[in-house]
């Protein structure tokens, strides 16, 4: 698991309040950190009952405790943190029940959790590497999918599912990172799948591609590591400016992508947004509209 120092739990954003989720329950992966940090800042900020899943029960109470006193004290927002695996199915379905117990439905789910692999070419790949990243990018995504699924379609009014992917769901920017470039295309190829089969049962699947988002995964990369301690393979994967002023300093902020998985959130059933992909500018050249 990733050793970022604590001070890199709350993200720099503080999100515009707004009622534009009242009512609704929202079930966030990777809550702890990164984007699913800044998305259930978001939600909670308009209005949602949020809980927020990770394995890291530490960052996890920092940032639940944080986004609590963010909230005004009407009682219309509330977030909770649950501290799980979720590439364990009984976890999963625990997490789904308790929701419902609590609050009688499931309205969104996103799917922020998972691992880097920043891995060099397949020959010195282990299987432990492979495994590792397999199963919290994609096995959990189809766990956490299924109990989407299996809540929203007994609601009239449906749900939506927010699958966070990158320019690795469609692309390969480069040599090594195969482990992780095929979870992403794994996860897409599956959310094609389950987008069918919402279809009509008010069930919309989204996956987001936002790609180089400054988080604490991409200031451990800026030290050659990733997943805490492990030597990360970049080469031909930087571009000028990252080479030149670090990755983490060429990222896009977090703030982008919490703001656009709100838009995502708020769309009628009738509405279906099936990718949506972000960037830096400076990544243009390399990844065009192709992601």
């Amino acid at each position: 698991m990733s050793t970022a120092t604590v001070t890199d739990y709350v993200p720099d954003y503080l999100a515009t309040p707004g009622t534009a989720l009242a009512g609704k329950v929202a079930i966030v992966t990777g809550g702890a950190s990164g984007i699913g940090d800044a998305v259930g800042r978001v939600f909670a900020a308009n209005q949602a009952k949020v809980v927020l899943v990770d394995i890291d029960a530490d960052r996890l109470k920092k940032v639940v405790e944080s986004i609590q006193n963010s909230l005004p004290a009407t009682g219309a927002a509330t977030v909770v943190g649950v501290t799980a695996d979720v590439t364990q199915e009984d976890a999963v379905q625990a997490i789904f029940a308790q929701a419902v117990a609590d609050w009688g439905r499931v309205d969104l789910v996103v799917n922020s959790a998972g691992r880097d692999s920043l891995s060099p070419p397949v020959t010195e790949v282990t299987l432990d590497e492979w495994n590792a990243t397999i199963g919290p990018n994609l096995t959990a995504v189809f766990l956490v999918c299924r109990e989407a699924f299996r809540v929203m379609e007994q609601q009239e009014s449906g749900g939506r599912i927010i699958n966070m992917g990158s320019s690795s769901t469609r692309l390969a920017s480069g040599p090594g990172h195969s482990p992780y470039r095929a979870s992403k295309h794994g996860m897409l190829g599956f959310s094609k799948n389950i987008l069918l089969e919402g279809k009509g049962k008010k069930i919309g699947v989204t996956v987001m591609n936002p790609s180089h988002v400054a988080t604490p995964m991409t200031q451990i990369i800026d030290k050659g590591l990733y997943d805490g301690d492990i030597p990360a393979y970049v080469d031909g994967w930087l571009d000028e400016q990252e080479i030149r002023e670090g990755i983490h300093a060429s990222c896009i902020d977090v703030a982008n992508v919490a703001e656009a998985a709100l838009y995502v959130a708020t769309r009628t059933p009738d509405v279906t947004i099936p990718t949506f992909s972000m960037y830096p500018t400076h990544k243009a050249h390399r990844y065009g509209m192709e992601i």
